[in-house]
Parts: C-alpha cells; sequence; structure tokens
C-alpha cells in the first residue's frame, strides 16, 4: 500500500511539474523560479523514484519508464551538486537553474512516451494516432506561443495557432515576423516544434521507447512502420532511432558548416543560434527563418556558400530516409567490395537487389526535377528575379536552390513579387509534387507523380499493366496514386473556392499559389499571407494538417473499421465502364 500511495504522489506530481515549468518558462515575474525550489522539486521526485523502483508490484514497463526517468534526474543533480560544491563554493548560478529544469522536461518526455505507448494499446487505429498527434502538437505550440515570455507584444490565437500549425507541419508560411515578434524563447519553441514535427511525435516516443528494458509491443511497431512508411515490423524500434540519430547528425554538421560560412558576414548577432535555427528549419523542410525578410535578407541574399548548404540540407530531409539508408547501404557494400578486392584478394558478393525500385524512381525523379527545375528558372528570371544575381554562377546557385525549395521549403533568395507568371506557375508544380515518401517534406510526393506519369505513358502504350525495371507494379500502388492526385485536386479547388468567397479583394494566382503552398507544406508566398481574414487563415491551417498528415491517412483514420472487411470473402462479376 504504501509503494501505491507514492506511484500515486508521483501521477499527482506530473502535471504540477508540467504547469510549474510553462509558468517558470512563460512569465519573467514568477516568484517560484528560483534554484532552491528548482532543486527541491528534482530532489523530491528522485527520492519517490527510488521508492517506486523497491515496489516488486509494479509492471515491468512502468519500471523501466521509472528508471530511465530516474537516470535522467540522477545525473543532472550530481552534475548540479558537484558545479555548486567544488567550483562555485556553495553558491547556486543560473546555468544551474536551467540544467535543472532541463532535466524536469526530460522528465516530462519521458512520461509523455509512457503515455503514448498507453494510448496505442486503447486505440486501434494507427492513422488516427498519427491524426490526434499533429492536432494536438498545434494546440499545445500555440498555447505556448501566447506566453507572454515568447512573443513582443500580444498576440492573437489565430496567429498563435497558424504559426504553431505552420512550424508543425513543417511548412514555412507566416502571419507574423518571426526575427521582430517572438522572443528568443518564441523562437526556441518554434523551433523544437519544427523538429517534433519534422520528425513526427510517434518517432520521438519511439527513440525513447528504445531506452525502455521492457522493448516494443507488435501494436506499437505497426504504429511506428505506418508513420515511417515501410513494410515491415522487424526492427522498427531500431530504424526510428536510426532515424533520430540521423536527423540529429546531419543537423549538427549543418550547423557547424553554416557557422562558417556566416561567422565573418555579420548575418546576425547570435550567429551559433542561427545557424542551429536554419540547420533544423532546413532538413525539416520548414522554411522559418530568424531573418525578417527570411533569406532574400541582403546578408545572405549573396552568400552562395551558405545558399548550397541551406539547398543540400533541405534535399536530404525531403528525399525520405528509406531512401537514404538503402544507398547509404549500397555505398558500404560497395567500399566494402573493393576492400576485400585490394586487402584480402577475395570477391565479395553483393546481396540482390541492394538498390530498391522505390529508391531509384525517388533518386531519378528528384534529379530530374532539380535539374529540369534549375534550367526553367534560370531562364525564365534570367531578366527578372535573377538580374541581381550578377554572377554568372550566382545566378546558376539562385536558380538551383530555387528548384530545390519550391518543392520542400519555404525559403527564398529571390524576389517572389517580381516572378514572372510563367515562373509562378511552374513554382506551383512542383510546390504540388513537392517531397519523397517518409521525408520530412509534403506535396503528393515524387513516388506518385513518377508512378501516375509512367502509368499513363504504359497505357498510350497499349499496355494493361505498369512494368518498370523488370517489375511489375501492384495495381493497389497505381490505385493510390490516383487516388492521391485526385482528392489533392478536389481539396486545393475547394480550398481555393472558399477564400475567394471569404477574401474576393485578392488576386486569383496569389490565392492559387497559396493554398497550394500551405497544402504541399512548401511554405512559399506572393505576400498575401498575413493580410488574410481569419476564416481563411483557418482554412490554410487545415490545409496544412491535411498536407502533412495525407487526406488519404485521414479517410483512412476516420473511416477505416478495424474488423475484417466482407469483401474479402466475394467478388463480383467485372462491369466495363464507357470511358473516353
Amino acid at each position: 500500500m504504501t509503494q501505491i500511495r507514492f506511484r500515486n504522489f508521483l501521477e499527482i506530481a506530473t502535471p504540477i511539474i508540467f504547469i510549474y515549468i510553462i509558468f517558470s518558462l512563460g512569465w519573467k515575474t514568477f516568484l517560484f523560479f528560483n534554484a532552491e525550489i528548482i532543486i527541491g522539486i528534482v530532489l523530491s521526485i528522485s527520492i519517490l523514484h527510488i521508492f517506486i523502483l523497491f515496489d516488486h508490484n509494479s509492471k515491468r514497463d512502468y519500471k523501466s519508464m521509472i528508471s530511465l526517468s530516474f537516470f535522467v534526474l540522477i545525473v543532472f543533480l550530481i552534475f548540479s551538486f558537484g558545479k555548486i560544491f567544488l567550483y562555485n563554493k556553495g553558491k547556486i548560478t543560473d546555468d544551474i537553474k536551467i540544467s535543472l529544469l532541463i532535466s524536469l522536461i526530460l522528465y516530462i518526455l519521458i512520461r509523455v512516451t509512457y503515455f503514448m505507448r498507453i494510448v496505442y494499446v486503447k486505440i486501434h487505429n494507427p492513422a488516427f494516432i498519427f491524426i490526434i498527434s499533429f492536432v494536438f502538437l498545434s494546440l499545445l505550440g500555440s498555447f505556448l506561443l501566447m506566453l507572454p515570455s515568447s512573443t513582443v507584444k500580444k498576440i492573437s490565437f489565430i496567429d498563435a495557432l497558424f504559426t504553431s500549425t505552420s512550424a508543425v507541419c513543417v511548412t514555412g508560411l507566416v502571419v507574423l515576423d518571426t526575427a521582430k515578434d517572438f522572443t528568443y524563447l518564441g523562437k526556441v519553441i518554434i523551433l523544437i516544434l519544427v523538429e517534433l514535427g519534422g520528425l513526427g511525435i510517434l518517432t520521438i516516443t519511439s527513440f525513447f521507447s528504445y531506452f525502455f528494458r521492457d522493448g516494443f509491443s507488435f501494436k506499437e511497431a505497426i504504429f511506428v512502420s505506418n508513420f515511417l512508411n515501410i513494410k515491415t515490423t522487424s526492427n522498427v524500434l531500431s530504424l526510428a532511432v536510426k532515424v533520430v540519430m540521423f536527423t540529429l547528425t546531419v543537423e549538427s554538421i549543418g550547423t557547424l558548416f553554416i557557422y562558417l560560412s556566416i561567422k565573418d558576414k555579420n548575418t546576425s548577432d547570435n550567429p551559433l543560434f542561427f545557424s542551429i535555427f536554419h540547420s533544423i528549419s532546413a532538413f525539416c523542410n520548414s522554411g522559418f527563418s530568424t531573418l525578417s525578410q527570411g533569406l532574400y535578407s541582403q546578408s545572405v541574399r549573396f552568400n552562395y556558400l551558405f545558399q548550397l548548404i541551406i539547398a543540400f540540407l533541405l534535399i536530404l530531409g525531403g528525399i525520405g530516409f528509406n531512401i537514404l539508408f538503402n544507398f547509404f547501404t549500397y555505398i558500404w557494400l560497395t567500399i566494402k567490395k573493393y576492400f576485400y578486392r585490394i586487402f584480402k584478394d577475395e570477391y565479395f558478393h553483393y546481396p540482390a537487389h541492394v538498390v530498391t525500385l522505390n529508391t531509384q524512381i525517388v533518386v531519378i525523379t528528384t534529379f530530374f526535377l532539380l535539374s529540369f527545375g534549375t534550367i526553367f528558372y534560370y531562364i525564365s528570371e534570367y531578366h527578372s528575379s535573377l538580374s541581381e544575381h550578377y554572377s554568372f554562377y550566382g545566378k546558376w546557385i539562385a536558380s538551383f536552390f530555387s528548384s530545390a525549395t519550391s518543392r520542400t521549403a519555404g525559403f527564398h533568395v529571390i524576389n517572389m513579387n517580381s516572378l514572372a507568371p510563367v515562373t509562378i506557375l511552374f513554382t506551383i508544380l512542383l510546390m504540388w509534387i513537392g517531397a519523397s515518401p517518409a521525408s520530412t517534406g509534403g506535396g503528393i510526393k515524387t513516388s506518385t507523380f513518377a508512378l501516375a506519369l509512367m502509368n499513363i505513358i504504359s497505357l498510350s502504350r497499349g499496355k494493361n499493366r505498369l512494368e518498370i525495371q523488370r517489375k511489375e507494379i501492384s495495381s493497389e500502388s497505381i490505385r493510390l496514386a490516383f487516388s492521391i492526385i485526385m482528392l489533392s485536386l478536389i481539396v486545393i479547388y475547394m480550398s481555393i473556392l472558399i477564400i475567394i468567397f471569404l477574401d474576393p479583394k485578392k488576386d486569383l494566382l496569389s490565392i492559387s499559389f497559396e493554398v497550394f503552398s500551405a497544402f504541399s507544406t512548401a511554405g512559399l508566398s506572393l505576400g498575401i499571407t498575413s493580410s488574410l481574414s481569419n476564416g481563411s487563415k483557418l482554412v490554410l491551417i487545415c490545409l496544412m494538417l491535411l498536407g502533412r498528415i495525407g487526406v488519404f491517412n485521414v479517410m483512412i483514420g476516420f473511416l477505416k473499421r478495424n474488423k475484417i472487411s466482407s469483401h474479402y470473402y466475394y467478388r463480383y462479376p467485372k462491369g466495363d465502364i464507357l470511358i473516353n
């Protein structure tokens, strides 16, 4: 009974700690935000953990969560006490207060992970879990952005929700000036939302679950495999950890390169934070920037090395984790092959089909779109928006950057208001196609576009099936591709109609551009976002969520039943419909 009461105390204390963190971060004048109180809270929670760990009646998964959270808390406590008594001679400094606050935030994240595992057991619909995670994160983010310490001046709920949704859905459309309207804390909150939205809360919780001693349940594996867009449930947990670790590694390398490219340019008052922010924003394809004019700002507009770094981060984030891991496997096996041949005088046999058909389609389509897009921007904007880039290589780099960012992120290095109509229409096409499956980008996806195009060519040649690289593409994949295309066009068309009705004075082309950008989570704009009515902003919010989650996933989440459908047990005679 004693141990049960300790567990109950912890269950009550957790939401109180969460509220304490919110008040501590949100209000600078919060009286109870001092080091002594934080040390007392962390110490008390740690002691409760010790008592619970000695309870033999607790379930294994609960004790593994308690062990992990206790380890995190005790490490930060040892660090804090060590610094207080060994280095500061008994004095408590602000960095100790911040480190202990971070330990409480990590504790809350671990508790959220455990809560999500309980939700997995209760709810049997992976798509519904996926939807709820993004909606919840958007609402939580809007609340955090409305805290007094997050903004320079008070903002409305609709603007906070729009900014939060744009960050969570890694879009980049903004109704406020990120540089001027948000404080340092507000920018950090936006950055965290971008990271959580890019990776997905299911991937993050899976990463923490990796450190639970009881491992992963089969149901959790199904949910995460749905999010990561893989067919098998084997090694899902390790794949989720690989995704998180790979993301953090690439973002760290990107931060270093960005810092080296701007350190002598007077780009920002805090070059390190600028580098971290833009590295995460670029890899997650969000398009958020700490500069008022984005990357079109004078300080980085002609920094071509910086633009190339951002462009490659965009491409890496938008090509898909499965593609990257498959490509790295191919490179590793190639190195291994030559190593065996040179040093061991042996022939190393490749496994069959190392590079998958999916990888080949995505890489070829991405390469074609990047190449064709670069040439198109160079030709169409040579005498217009590219005229301010005087050098030959400057024009090509700006064209390449525009081709890369149009499909995935909201960055721009050319004047969007001076684009030719043909360039605007071409940009809409690139935004609609978007990034690749299982990536941080949006759109209908490159593989969907490629399958639909190749199926049209196959039908034109009189074939009744689609064959690529001596493999027949399943009819389910083709039907899904055309369903996604049709659903996207229907949603986009309806959204344009609604916004025209709500904002009749706005230009049709600008509205269409805005809608395609929101649905494809591209983030580019012709400058009308902030001047739209609240109703139109709500439409764009819904579009961003639909674009990030996927219209088809939303329909599955609300319409699909868990029971085996009766249509598996019968088939009707085929009927032909005249199509001309």
